[in-house]
């Protein structure tokens, strides 16, 4: 992400949770609230952040109130609901969470999950074995040491698939096994697959086709 200062995070962070409440940051009211003289002296701060991409800054025309909307990118700085993203990234995942523009706000009392968690939409039946049906929505961990046979999210060369991981300590290949008995397993070699996150959950959402 774009640098930020621990200024900017803070200003960010303040309007996340307004919205989260529910409520609509308004310019005015945040200078109140971060005990400064008037909206002047956070105006340029404010600029800034839109300029970079993280708020969007609407009204102030004929003395209406500004108010501020975290953009996707602002969101993703703020951890402000989870990334929702069509398909595993062939590259790095930090960039795909930047430039999604889809977030699910308000799963984190059902579908606990930590900064740097992402959702994945599942296509495919490989996974009905285990209750992961087409449409739902998986919560992944990247940066996770996953156990033997853990589901995760893995990209193999430019595809990806999600799957138990079985892979032993110093084998030289993975073996990717559906819970569908459909479905044989993928025997890979070791140096071709990169997790991308380990599954946590999931939101039932519907079947796509």
């Amino acid at each position: 992400m774009k640098t930020l200062s621990k200024r900017h995070i803070d200003i960010l962070q303040r309007i996340g949770d307004c919205w989260q409440r529910g409520g609509f940051p308004v310019v005015r009211e945040l200078a109140q609230q971060m005990g400064l003289a008037g909206e002047s002296s956070l105006t340029p701060t404010l600029q800034r952040l839109e300029k970079l991409g993280y708020v969007e800054i609407q009204g102030g025309v004929r003395g209406k109130s500004r108010v501020i909307t975290l953009t996707a990118l602002g969101k993703a700085a703020t951890h402000s609901g989870i990334p929702l993203l069509g398909q595993i990234p062939a590259g790095p995942l930090s960039e795909a969470i930047e430039e999604t523009d889809t977030f699910i706000e308000g799963l984190g009392d059902i579908l606990p999950y930590k900064a740097g968690d992402f959702l994945l939409r599942v296509h495919g039946t490989s996974m009905t074995g285990d209750g992961i049906l087409p449409g739902d929505l998986v919560l992944l961990r990247p940066g996770v040491e996953l156990r033997l046979g853990e589901i995760a999210a893995v990209q193999v060369g430019d595809d990806a698939t999600l799957k138990h991981v079985h892979q032993q300590p110093g084998e030289p290949t993975v073996v990717l096994r559906a819970s569908n008995p459909d479905y044989r397993d993928m025997i890979v070699p070791a140096e071709e697959v990169s997790v991308v996150g380990a599954y946590r959950g999931l939101v039932r959402s519907g079947p796509t086709f």
